[in-house]
């Protein structure tokens, strides 16, 4: 799930400072913000809170059926489906959808029918796909999660916390699938009662108005108030918000996403792959071995710390022989005295050990070659003298 990056952020650097700039106050009962990439918490209001968390369902839903469905299978209508409450995609006995099609009316319709069509379709009934989807809860680490079925309709046994969301909207976005239809505003699905076109439009406004909005999921009904899961990239940094229980979703989305982007930065101290310093190991060739991060270290910080942050090449002792990758230590980010966030470090290249035998064998190749080079010049040099006495005793002989 995870991308090569390791970020260690000490969160009380943030939780207990005061904020520059004043966290908006929202009408939603349960919220929190994370960084997509690494779930650094940059917000929370009563994140643990088990709440309903209607349509916001779906993202399990889904997930499920693109990891473990045949996108270009045909999903049946069955008389079950098509008396599921609130149905919307009204389908007739039947009637068949293609997988693919299916999951952008799941998503961005938000079909309670086509949620439980799609169940069907994959184990036969949904409460066996609502075991797939607590199996799957339970893999991802969601302690507060429990689904009681597809769609998100409430149920005293459905549940889930701001930050059991985040976590599963963090693992569904990894997917490119997923990614492509929640950013998408209007599909077209294909249903075979008419084989006409079906113009399915997203309940997430927000994409229409908020820069940068790229998903996720809506939510509503009376019990679990209004509740959207948002992402937001700008600049290559995406946000994570989850608000629930609210009177005005996209509001509070909004507030939260720009309070944001203006309290805290994003510093990018190393790259994958990049050089951060170099390693010396005595013995070994090359002796200055280059060492670059095995990861990206990147750092949120609130902006007024962003020039505090410092990189910091801490290496272990080695000796050779260095094998290439072989880890050397690790970079850290310090701010005012603390490590925040770190990655490990490896070399780039491999560095052999210059032994003994081979330093001896160097001095005495360099010892032969010294003394021929020697008797070669000396050789030479007598021939030459040679050569002048012979040609001045023809000269005094051609004179006498």
């Amino acid at each position: 799930m995870r991308r090569a990056i390791i970020l260690c952020f000490i969160y009380w650097l943030i939780a207990g400072a005061a904020y520059a700039i004043p966290p908006p106050i929202l009408k939603a009962k349960s919220a929190i913000l994370v960084d997509a990439e690494t779930g650094q918490v940059l917000y929370e209001l009563r994140a643990d809170d088990r709440r309903a968390i209607a349509s916001t369902t779906k993202m399990m839903t889904a997930i499920l059926l693109i990891e473990r469905g045949n996108l270009d299978d045909l999903v049946v209508a069955t008389e079950n489906a098509i008396r599921t409450r609130y149905a919307n995609l009204n389908m007739t006995p039947g009637e068949t959808i293609p997988l693919r099609d299916m999951l952008y009316a799941i998503l961005l319709r938000s079909s309670n029918d086509g949620s439980v069509a799609a169940a069907e379709y994959l184990c036969g009934t949904e409460e066996r796909f609502v075991d797939l989807m607590n199996e799957k809860a339970q893999e991802l680490g969601l302690k507060n999660t429990h689904f009681a079925n597809s769609h998100g309709l409430d149920d005293p046994n459905h549940y889930s916390t701001a930050r059991d969301l985040a976590t599963l909207a963090r693992y569904c976005i990894q997917n490119p699938l997923f990614n492509e239809i929640v950013r998408t505003q209007k599909a077209r699905i294909l249903r075979s009662v008419n084989q006409q076109d079906v113009v399915v439009t997203t309940h997430a406004h927000c994409l229409k108005h908020l820069p940068g909005a790229d998903g996720i999921k809506t939510g509503y009904t009376a019990k679990a108030g209004r509740c959207f899961v948002g992402s937001v990239t700008r600049n290559g940094w995406r946000l994570i918000s989850v608000v629930l229980g609210s009177t005005d979703a996209d509001k509070d989305t909004h507030a939260l996403i720009e309070w944001a982007y203006r309290q805290y930065t994003r510093i990018d101290l190393a790259q994958a792959g990049g050089t951060v310093g170099e390693v010396k190991v005595n013995g070994a060739e090359p002796e200055a071995v280059p060492v670059v991060a095995s990861a990206p270290l990147r750092v949120i910080v609130p902006r007024r710390w962003g020039d505090e942050v410092k990189p910091v090449l801490h290496l272990v002792p080695a000796r050779p022989p260095i094998k290439q990758g072989q880890p050397l230590g690790e970079l850290r980010a310090v701010l005012n005295g603390k490590v925040v966030a770190k990655v490990p470090v490896a070399a780039a290249v491999e560095a052999r050990m210059i032994t003994r035998t081979s330093l001896a064998l160097w001095l005495v190749l360099g010892a032969l070659i010294w003394t021929i080079n020697r008797f070669v010049r000396r050789g030479m040099l007598n021939g030459y003298r040679r050569r002048n006495s012979t040609r001045r005793s023809g000269i005094m002989r051609w004179r006498a």
